[in-house]
């Protein structure tokens, strides 16, 4: 909102939280629109200028229906909410392609029915990924309307308080998942997966959430689904007490809370529609120039194609180019110190290592890939010799799970060679199928970080392996 100025075009139309046209596209901004947009608490608008003209960036659905969903959900209508949920996953259904592309500028006051539709949304395009039919849609379509509405018997001061809330207001807060499921428990016409869904909707699959505390085991898909889509949402959206957070840091969040917070599978249904850089964002880029993004789907949504204030187009996966990054959002320098000192903490508890994994068997291989690939990011080889030359020629890696069984240079002498030939003091976690004193009494001498024996456990080597790079001292 800061950026804009008088005689701007805007991109999209701009809406009230009742899906009423506040202003329409192409309407230039005059000051007092600014003024009253802003006062309104609008994060910030899309303007339409001969550098952009080309991006086309289209809302999930209609505005008019999301208008529609806001005003039931704020009536607790649930027949209502019915029909919304209904004709949602009829919009949704009708697209070629689903991204979650546009940013939702919205008022601040409207957080949580917003919310309640985005969460819907979210559950749609999640089941959707993972081939749900269409009145399986439906019902993870309502659950997301409906998980809320015990929020609105929670007094304003603590719904909307800026600071951290006091135990007992949190115990106040924590409530209405037991509300909201009150509301519709007694309606026949609910199904129990929706009920379920509503209730525990802030569990965690460690079993670490509430209100009763179940673990994965305990929850169905539905709480699963619904239970990322909510903390999706809410990580996005800026609240009195936090500004939001991009796409990039939501998904290194939820990315890294799998297997704590999230579901895994549900997690990467969500994010194969998430562009980590959103079209029309300004970003900062690594060499300090500004950008917009231009396009960002598939194999772009890594490396976007971007477009230079001057007009000049690149794309970032050209070799040329390999060497830039994009480091910032143009508006990140809005935040309080703060927020930032938070938003760092979020960001730093799931730091993504790097790892190296050594192993002859390619179905070793695999396995690990499918374990970790998730939490850290990967380099897979087959040989001792290649971990040497990988390691001469690139950054040292956070920590190497080596196999010690390996045909030529085994994982011993790879890892001895590391040390002293390379000079580098990596964290290696040895994976074997011998278990004997003398194996053992060798990976010693290495100075070995840990040691597996096949067949082991996915969580033991996860648990294993962040041990020893936490014992680097820099991690989380």
């Amino acid at each position: 909102m800061s950026q804009l100025e008088p005689g701007m075009k805007l991109g999209s139309e701009v809406f009230d939280s009742y899906g009423r046209v506040l202003l329409g596209g192409k309407a230039e901004l005059t000051q007092e629109y600014i003024d009253r947009l802003t006062s309104l608490g609008f994060d910030g608008l899309y303007i339409s200028d001969e550098l952009s003209k080309d991006i086309e960036v289209e809302p999930i659905i209609s505005p008019v229906l999301r208008g529609k969903g806001i005003d039931c959900v704020r009536r607790q209508d649930i027949d209502g909410c019915m029909i919304v949920a209904r004709e949602m996953v009829k919009e949704i259904l009708s697209k070629a392609s689903i991204t979650i592309d546009m940013n939702d500028l919205r008022e601040t006051d409207d957080y949580t029915y917003s919310h309640s539709v985005n969460v819907a949304l979210y559950c749609s395009i999640i089941g959707l990924s993972l081939d749900y039919d269409e009145k399986a849609l439906e019902e993870l379509a309502l659950a997301g309307l409906l998980h809320d509405l015990g929020k609105m018997s929670i007094p304003s001061e603590i719904l909307n308080k800026e600071g951290r809330l006091t135990q007992e207001e949190y115990q106040i807060m924590k409530s209405h998942a037991q509300m909201s499921y009150d509301i519709i428990k007694e309606r026949w016409d609910v199904t129990p997966n929706v009920k379920v869904a509503v209730l525990f909707h802030h569990e965690n699959v460690d079993g670490s959430g509430y209100p009763r505390g179940i673990t994965a085991e305990d929850m169905t898909d539905y709480t699963k689904i619904i239970h990322v889509a909510d903390v999706f949402d809410a990580l996005l959206s800026k609240r009195p007490y936090k500004n939001p957070y991009s796409a990039y840091e939501v998904s290194e969040y939820m990315m890294g809370a799998c297997g704590i917070m999230f579901d895994k599978d549900v997690v990467m249904a969500l994010l194969k529609h998430v562009p980590l850089y959103p079209k029309g964002t300004e970003m900062i880029m690594s060499d300090g120039r500004h950008c917009i993004i231009v396009e960002n789907s598939d194999f772009h949504n890594l490396r976007p194609i971007i477009r230079l204030m001057d007009g000049t187009t690149i794309d970032l996966t050209e070799k040329d180019y390999l060497n830039i990054t994009l480091v910032a959002a143009a508006s990140a320098d809005s935040f309080s110190r703060e927020s930032e000192e938070e938003r760092n903490v979020m960001i730093q508890a799931y730091k993504r290592y790097k790892v190296m994994v050594v192993d002859d068997m390619m179905t070793n291989l695999q396995m690990a890939r499918g374990i970790l690939e998730y939490f850290y990011d990967l380099t897979l080889l087959k040989n001792g010799n290649q971990a040497l030359k990988y390691l001469e020629k690139n950054e040292p890696v956070d920590a190497i799970v080596m196999d010690v069984d390996m045909p030529g240079l085994d994982g011993v002498e790879t890892a001895r060679r590391i040390r002293e030939q390379l000079h580098l003091d990596i964290p290696i976690l040895f994976v074997t199928t011998l278990n004997d004193s003398e194996t053992v009494k060798r990976c010693r001498e290495v100075g070995a970080g840990g040691y597996i024996v096949r067949p082991f456990q996915p969580t033991f080597i996860k648990s294993e392996l962040k041990r020893i790079i936490t014992g680097r001292g820099d991690a989380e």
